[in-house]
């Protein structure tokens, strides 16, 4: 499955290399990056997620949490099957 992170801003500190080792360590084997990118006008991370062995609703809130819990601004959004939610939804 798919997800990919919208956001507008890193929190104070982080780059989107930290961005990407921070949601590599979250997801261990339960998911992988596949792409991203950076302008000023925000970026994205592309993730695949296992979901042979392991549902992957547990790979989206570890994500979502990762994300809150490094205070990522309002705006970040996450994308599943096309439908983007607020992280803070």
């Amino acid at each position: 499955m798919e997800l990919i992170i919208h956001f507008k801003g890193l929190p104070d500190g982080m780059d989107l290399d930290g961005l990407k080792r921070g949601l590599d360590e979250v997801l261990e084997d339960d998911g992988w990056l596949t792409g991203s990118g950076q302008s000023a006008e925000g970026g994205y991370v592309e993730l695949e997620l296992e979901d042979e062995r392991r549902n992957p609703k547990y790979g989206i809130l570890a994500v979502k949490h990762y994300l809150r819990q490094n205070q990522f601004p309002a705006g970040t959004a996450i994308e599943l099957a096309g439908v983007s939610v607020g992280i803070y939804e």
